[in-house]
């Protein structure tokens, strides 16, 4: 079984105030035609090989995945599993998040599970907090921790430039600098904002759109990574438009209506050690 496990961009992220060591969320999420491809064959023993496999823990998304359901629903049998990374981990793409939820939907067909898609979304939630968007599948409101999920969100697709740094960026880095910084968002706000932002993105406002956008995280995140602004900033001067931050960071974006205009404003790009790819908004299946 080959499958593919899509990447996702942050149109809009906002930050509460910590809570019990956790922060809540609001943040409008799409998802990318840059994959991760997964192999999964039945086997005698369970392995997971990631290529490559620099940066990625014995223990990952994806063991995790195999491991809680193997124990709710009492699977004996056994796979092999080999992931080809295109998406860097710590890029801010939530690579590991998608390969999660692949996998997960994949056995869940392989292993002829019986179990409701909420159920299977909760179970999602126990491994990642990116994880239930890549379950959705679709472009999608988060909300919460990440667990609560809404599709209701647009369908108008969009294009976009990504330029990639060549160092992991540490979630829990951004979010420590996040909270020593004293920042936080409003989510009541922000929720108001991401219902413009869809109505802007469907009505085909993409200047519109730029203006809405925005990361609560990309204060802590430059703060942290000064080269990433510097980049950012050569970025916006080189194609004239907004450059965004996705997730806690690492990748830096701009968005565009369609990829032939992405690739026009793009294709002279090219900043030393930055991988650059450039994307449109597709659905996991």
């Amino acid at each position: 079984m080959k499958i593919r496990a899509p990447a996702k961009i942050n149109l809009f992220l906002e930050i509460g105030a910590p809570a019990e060591g956790f922060h809540k969320i609001v943040s409008l999420v799409d998802i990318i035609n840059l994959y991760d491809i997964i192999e999964i064959e039945e086997a005698s023993r369970t392995r997971v090989i990631f290529h490559p496999g620099t940066g990625i823990p014995a223990e990952n998304t994806v063991t995790k995945s195999i491991s809680i359901l193997k124990s709710l629903f009492e699977v004996k049998r056994d796979v092999r599993i080999e992931i080809r990374k295109n998406i860097p981990p710590g890029s801010g793409l939530a690579g590991g998040s998608s390969d999660a939820a692949s996998v997960l939907k994949a056995l869940v067909k392989l292993w002829d599970i019986t179990v409701q898609p909420d159920r299977l979304m909760r179970i999602g939630s126990q491994i990642g907090k990116d994880v239930p968007l890549f379950m959705a599948g679709r472009r999608c409101v988060m909300r919460g921790f990440g667990e609560q999920v809404s599709t209701d969100a647009g369908r108008q697709p969009l294009a976009y430039f990504l330029a990639i740094p060549p160092f992991p960026v540490s979630t829990a880095e951004v979010y420590s600098r996040f909270d020593a910084m004293g920042l936080k968002g409003n989510l009541t706000e922000a929720e108001g904002k991401i219902k413009l932002l869809i109505d802007s993105i469907e009505g085909k406002s993409i200047d519109g759109a730029r203006q809405i956008m925005k990361n609560g995280l990309e204060e802590a995140y430059f703060s942290l990574w000064h080269r990433a602004k510097e980049v950012r900033d050569y970025l916006r001067e080189r194609t004239g438009t907004r450059i965004f931050v996705s997730g806690s960071g690492g990748t830096l974006f701009s968005v565009f209506p369609d990829i032939r205009e992405a690739e026009e404003k793009t294709r002279l790009l090219n900043v030393e050690g930055w991988s650059r790819y450039v994307a449109e908004s597709t659905t996991a299946s």
